[in-house]
């Protein structure tokens, strides 16, 4: 077993122990009824065989249908959509297996960054619950890797499995869409130098893959669309929003503050979020040099959680991979320096 195989398996193996632990401890939050009941009534119209009923689910339409899509076939599967505790249970257990995966498409690029997001609370905490993070974090994160992974001379399998994924990661959850596509965008035109063509045919087959897989817009398109646009435009201005009041630099407080104790029942013994983003805006100069798409990456993403009206927690989730992969170099270089220091000392 090689150095890095037995990297990924640790990694592998904290990920699974943080995430399980999740899904076992962790009080439940905010929307998980709200996505369980929605998985619960897909589970109900699968099991009829009404796919009609699927198609045309009325309730939490704002958000394209996969994620939940997803509860409800497990659900199903364990026939407990007349039991709540089951079908939060499966839910969770769905969730933390995209969350898993998406820690290790990290650890791909770099074990230590797939280490800092195997205990990253905040991303431990949305991916083993009921939420709607898990599978697009993971489809999003898929669709980064593979284009890096392609090549610049021809469209090949790696090219579209790219393109499908960005469609996965859309129709699971819109948040992370614009920020990837900056990315992707980027890496494009100003690292592979791809002709504008090949970016024309990604985004057609983004498309139809995200079609594909939202079935909430099967029957009214354009209609559905709207309609969801139109919902989170006036939720950002909506009294919910106005009555939590988060300023503006919120997205700050999330990634740069100790979490509170509350929110995770005691399941989370430590906080090293705050560290991981410190030693990762350290290390911006240095990535600007190196690896400028990540910076293209976190600023991007901060742009859209500031601009953007609402500020809810899980939507540092779309910048916190990048945040990793900054940060393990920032340590890497620390632990380095520190080495010379003791080893000039000694001698």
């Amino acid at each position: 077993m090689g150095t890095k195989t037995r990297k990924l398996l640790v990694v592998f193996l904290v990920a699974i122990a943080t995430h399980a632990l999740a899904v076992a401890y962790l009080p439940q939050d905010f929307d998980e009824p709200v996505y369980v009941q929605a998985a619960c009534d897909y589970a109900e119209a699968m099991s009829r065989r009404d796919f009609n009923a699927v198609i045309d689910y009325p309730k939490v339409r704002e958000h394209p249908a996969l994620v939940k899509l997803a509860y409800g076939a497990a659900v199903m599967s364990r026939c407990a959509q007349h039991n709540y505790t089951k079908a939060l249970s499966t839910s969770r257990t769905v969730s933390a297996v995209f969350g898993v995966a998406a820690t290790l498409v990290i650890a791909l690029l770099d074990p230590l960054a797939g280490g800092l997001m195997a205990v990253h609370a905040l991303v431990v905490k949305y991916t083993s619950q009921a939420y709607l993070e898990a599978i697009p974090l993971a489809f999003s994160l898929l669709a980064v890797f593979t284009f890096l992974k392609a090549g610049k001379d021809k469209l090949g399998v790696l090219f579209w499995l790219s393109a499908v994924f960005l469609g996965a990661a859309t129709a699971g959850k819109f948040t992370y869409t614009p920020v990837i596509v900056v990315v992707l965008v980027y890496l494009a035109f100003f690292e592979k130098k791809l002709p504008l063509g090949w970016m024309a045919l990604y985004g057609v087959a983004a498309t139809v893959a995200f079609f594909a897989l939202n079935v909430s817009l099967w029957h009214d398109p354009l209609g559905r669309a709207t309609e969801a646009v139109a919902y989170h435009l006036g939720y950002q201005q909506g009294a919910h929003v106005e009555e939590v009041g988060y300023p503006w630099f919120q997205p700050f407080v999330w990634l740069f503050v100790n979490t509170p104790g509350y929110w995770h029942g005691g399941v989370f013994f430590y906080d090293v979020d705050p560290f991981i983003a410190a030693f990762a805006f350290a290390g911006i100069p240095r990535e600007w040099k190196d690896r400028r798409w990540l910076v293209v990456w976190l600023v991007s993403g901060l742009v859209f959680l500031l601009a953007w009206g609402t500020k809810w927690p899980q939507y540092v989730l779309t910048v916190v991979p990048a945040i990793c992969l900054m940060a393990a170099e920032s340590l890497r270089r620390t632990y380095r320096w520190f080495w010379r220091l003791s080893y000039y000392r000694s001698g």
